[in-house]
């Protein structure tokens, strides 16, 4: 059985900083956590590639990209899933990723980019993934939320830890990475707006 483990340092408070290696089976058994010390994640580019998949996405203005090669490859990203029908949480951490992008400033797009991944596939397409981005004020380039037909995004997202079968379960977990430095890092949702936005640069200046 062929496995790799993928490290995943969780966000700062205070002077704690917490690492957890998420143990990712190839078989399809999802995250098993081990906690370790200063883990970092070093996984080849096609393994990485063969792990994430590169199915094509569809963003908001109906445009594909290679989940790995036009998403993730050479960029730091931070990752959040929600759904257009989400009246609560995906509406109000949209919002607070909103700050985040404004803290970035001219960072953002260029060398930070965001990518919400609907959870619910079945109702969200890119028309509707447009509204919803367009109403919470966060169209724009560096930003792109996206769809695919429900088997590639339970793939995808299984392999992230994030997809659940009913959407108003989804998780609201933050995952930001630097794909070329194999550095990803799991931020809890409710961490601050400034430590959101220091944790993305650190990425981007490794």
């Amino acid at each position: 059985m062929n496995m790799f483990w993928m490290a995943i340092v969780l966000s700062r408070y205070g002077n704690l900083v917490r690492s957890v290696v998420i143990g990712i089976v190839w078989s399809g058994v999802a995250f098993a956590p081990v906690l370790a010390q200063d883990a970092t994640l070093r996984v080849p580019d096609e393994r990485a590639r063969s792990y994430f998949g590169d199915d094509v996405l569809v963003d908001q203005d109906g445009k594909g990209h290679r989940f790995y090669s036009d998403l993730l490859e050479n960029h730091v990203v931070l990752i959040n899933v929600l759904f257009t029908g989400c009246k609560d949480s995906c509406p109000m951490q949209t919002q607070r990723l909103r700050q985040v992008r404004a803290r970035l400033g001219t960072r953002f797009g260029p060398d930070i980019t965001f990518l919400s991944l609907s959870v619910d596939p079945i109702h969200d397409d890119s028309e509707t993934l447009k509204r919803f981005a367009v109403k919470q004020q966060v169209d724009e380039a560096g930003w792109r939320f996206l769809t695919a037909e429900e088997p590639v995004m339970a793939k995808m997202l299984r392999r992230l830890g994030q997809w659940t079968d009913e959407p108003t379960d989804h998780s609201t977990l933050l995952i930001a990475g630097n794909a070329a430095k194999r550095h990803w890092v799991r931020l809890r949702p409710d961490a601050s707006v400034d430590h959101i936005a220091v944790d993305l640069m650190r990425l981007m200046e490794e």
